[in-house]
């Protein structure tokens, strides 16, 4: 597997385009199936049947300079911000990835396991996303378009903004579209642990729930590192 780290901020418009580049790169076999690790500036990322009017708070999105994007997966709206890891899952489309629910579980309970492991956090996977108590700190989505697109969040800390005044879903009164979000109380892993998580054990994370923990770019600092996994790493998808 090809692993793609990517240390910087990114623009969020481009990094969202950048998704479906790779999506069609894989399954064209351009390049060999890829974990991408990433980080978006702040936005608000509606799934591609919301609407912006519905899921965001338009005037103060506007006010603040957040930018309202729609993403190429469904589900719902997510708010993304330099403390939140991304990471996207891009592989062969299989008939294994074509039941939502048990490609959803299998991909959520590999990330729960390590929260478990290496954090002591009681982690769980439920209905697309990984909770700590009550707690979200992981949503997922996921696309199917000649290759299988599996996409979702890490919250490691906290932003100075407080998601529930961009997010419709989160406050009284919401009124979905045909595609609701399903809201749920988020938390930080800095916060669930006690301690600040840096992005370099943020990445390792999931770089051990989905990539090879072996197979490490000697320095993440500086753009992209784009490196492809030993054999003898987890076993594959």
């Amino acid at each position: 597997m090809r692993v793609v780290v990517e240390s910087e901020v990114r623009p969020p418009g481009q990094a969202l385009v950048e998704e479906e580049a790779i999506l069609g790169h894989v399954a064209r076999k351009e390049i060999p199936p890829t974990l991408r690790i990433w980080r978006n500036d702040r936005c608000v990322v509606i799934g591609r049947s919301q609407s912006p009017e519905a899921e965001a708070n338009i005037d103060l999105c506007q006010s603040l300079e957040v930018p309202v994007l729609q993403r190429c997966s469904g589900g719902g709206a997510v708010y993304h911000h330099p403390g939140n890891l991304n990471f996207s899952l891009f592989l062969p489309l299989e008939r294994r990835w074509m039941d939502v629910r048990r490609s959803q579980a299998l991909f959520g309970g590999r990330l729960a396991a390590v929260l478990r492991q290496r954090l002591g956090l009681p982690a769980a996977h439920r209905e697309g996303g990984v909770y700590v108590g009550g707690h979200k700190v992981s949503g997922s989505a996921q696309l199917r378009r000649r290759a299988f697109l599996h996409h979702g969040t890490l919250v490691l800390w906290e932003d100075a903004l407080d998601m529930r005044d961009l997010l419709l879903a989160m406050r009284p009164g919401y009124v979905p579209g045909p595609v609701p979000s399903r809201p749920a109380p988020v938390a930080a892993l800095s916060s669930l642990a006690g301690r600040k998580l840096e992005l370099e054990e943020g990445v390792d994370l999931v770089l051990e729930a989905y990539g090879d923990p072996a197979a490490r770019p000697t320095d993440r600092t500086t753009g992209v590192r784009s490196f492809v996994q030993s054999p003898h790493g987890p076993a594959p998808y």
